[in-house]
């Protein structure tokens, strides 16, 4: 990894939100890394007390997604929404940004989430205005994630032509560069999505800070007994997220056909893939719920990690997934795709598959179903990938930016 980059960086407060003690007055995050989680002392060069002291009072941030961010909420919506609780506890007045009522000038910091062309005019304003501009890119590149995205054939085709010339010639314009270029500070979500940034599209390292993603501790101290109640079901495999091609529900409903073990199937479809859950409705078999998306503060979706026999994820790409962050606080046993950056989170405490490969997919499920619950994970995930844990990192970033 590229030394000059910014790695998720050292927490200043702890206890049941924050991170390992070292005994020495540091706490720690685990941080991420290509190996897999370790431990890694690393210098705060930036003071959030200096920025507040230059401010003279605690900074405030509006942050925002797409205008349709929450039509079809997913993981990218639930970062923005849990990030903006937890930062008022880390210090920072911030909440979501309304912009016929809020003037872009009464903020210290804009922070954007996900990589979208829309987000250039509004960056255009912010600039007009001097307010800086933080963007958690929220993003992943490669052949396969081309090939995977929502999108009609043709535009898919496309997108993996550009990807190819992209990869050759990452000086070419783009409007995802122009959005890049344009921020003061990108915040991707793993060492990998952020040598990507580097490596498509020439972004300075030094404007790049690592935020881990994070999860709610009360995911924790879930009942399993709510779900068992409502459905009758416990042990079972879990899928959870928007059905939708690059999640490959289909895929995993293939790889476990006639084995046994019942599967529930989380979430909506996206708007125009009612195709694809027709398809994944046929795939299945008699062992399969369909229970449609769950509120992310609904008790039961806590109550079905909680009862599951393990959460598999065999998405094309993961970064990392917050389902997987959630399960992983009550020590769920996790199958997760090699394409991504899960195995930066979890390292050697997950189990991983090609996507493609039925055969692994369901030998890893099988294995991942049998297995009790890991405190080990737990512990780790508990401690170092809170949301307080995010917020405090996040709060560093806008500290360079101030």
């Amino acid at each position: 990894m590229d030394s000059q980059l910014r790695p998720i960086s050292r927490i200043h407060t702890g206890g049941a939100h924050g991170a390992a003690d070292t005994g020495k007055g540091d706490r720690l995050l685990l941080c991420a890394a290509p190996e897999g989680p370790f431990r890694q002392k690393v210098p705060v060069p930036f003071s959030s007390a200096a920025g507040d002291a230059a401010l003279g009072r605690r900074p405030r941030v509006v942050l925002a997604g797409g205008l349709l961010a929450l039509d079809a909420p997913g993981g990218g919506e639930v970062q923005m929404l849990s990030l903006a609780r937890a930062l008022p506890d880390a210090q920072v007045d911030a909440r979501l940004w309304r912009p016929w009522e809020d003037p872009l000038e009464r903020a210290d910091c804009l922070h954007l989430f996900g990589s979208l062309p829309e987000h250039l005019r509004v960056v255009e304003a912010a600039r007009r205005r001097g307010v800086p501009v933080a963007l958690s890119t929220i993003t992943w590149f490669g052949l396969e994630s081309c090939w995977r995205e929502p999108r009609p054939a043709a535009r898919r085709l496309a997108a993996c032509a550009r990807f190819i010339v992209r990869a050759a010639c990452p000086r070419l314009p783009s409007w995802r560069r122009r959005l890049y270029e344009s921020v003061d500070l990108l915040m991707p979500n793993s060492y990998a999505e952020a040598q990507q940034l580097i490596r498509y599209f020439g972004v300075p390292p030094e404007r790049i800070h690592i935020v881990p993603n994070g999860a709610d501790p009360r995911f924790a101290r879930a009942d399993p007994e709510p779900f068992v109640r409502r459905f009758g079901v416990r042990r079972f495999v879990l899928c959870a997220g928007r059905i939708e091609p690059r999640k490959n529900q289909l895929g995993l409903l293939r790889a476990m056909r006639g084995s046994g073990v019942p599967i529930v199937i989380l979430g909506d479809v996206v708007p125009g893939h009612e195709r694809y859950l027709a398809e994944c409705r046929r795939a299945a078999d008699g062992d399969v719920l369909f229970l449609g998306r769950r509120e992310h503060d609904d008790p039961l979706l806590a109550s079905a990690y909680r009862a599951c026999g393990c959460l598999t994820l065999a998405s094309w790409f993961e970064t990392p997934g917050l389902a997987a962050l959630e399960a992983a606080m009550s020590g769920t046993p996790l199958v997760l795709p090699t394409g991504g950056c899960a195995r930066e989170y979890f390292g050697d405490l997950a189990l991983y598959v090609n996507p493609g490969n039925a055969a692994e997919i369901r030998r890893a499920v099988l294995a991942a179903v049998a297995r009790p619950r890991s405190r080990e994970l737990a512990e780790i995930v508990e401690a170092s990938f809170s949301w307080f844990a995010a917020a405090q990192i996040t709060r560093e970033a806008y500290a360079r930016l101030l």
